[in-house]
């Protein structure tokens, strides 16, 4: 039994590594989203423009400027994805470290009643 639930801790804690591992990289493509969008609303910050909108020193400003509303757009789609993603797996985290919790306070109340039983073969 002491051998199953050192193979469930060290499974947990693998289990942990890796949801951590995966947050770390949704929160590094959700900044890298995010200072896309920057880039794109200081470039374009309207929400809608007509095709056949002009700007000084722009050759078919309204084409480029209706292109790059469409990319915010679908930036601001998977960044939504990707707070969702990042929810679950908060969640699945949450989980996973009550779990190890839970195993290490059962392999800790094991440890004490060893030791309890070895002092009083002891006395």
């Amino acid at each position: 039994m002491n051998q199953a639930m050192e193979r469930n801790i060290r499974q947990t804690r693998f289990a942990i590594e890796d949801l951590q591992k995966r947050i770390a990289v949704l929160e590094a493509t959700r900044e890298d989203l995010e200072r896309q969008i920057r880039k794109l609303v200081e470039s374009v910050p309207e929400e809608e423009i007509e095709a056949d909108a002009q700007k000084d020193g722009y050759v078919s400003y309204g084409s480029y400027a209706q292109s790059v509303i469409k990319r915010k757009t679908n930036l601001r789609s998977s960044l939504d994805d990707i707070m969702s993603q990042h929810l679950d797996l908060a969640g699945e985290l949450r989980t996973a470290l009550d779990a190890l919790d839970s195993f290490e306070r059962v392999r800790a109340r094991r440890l004490a009643s060893k030791a309890e039983s070895a002092y009083r073969k002891q006395a």
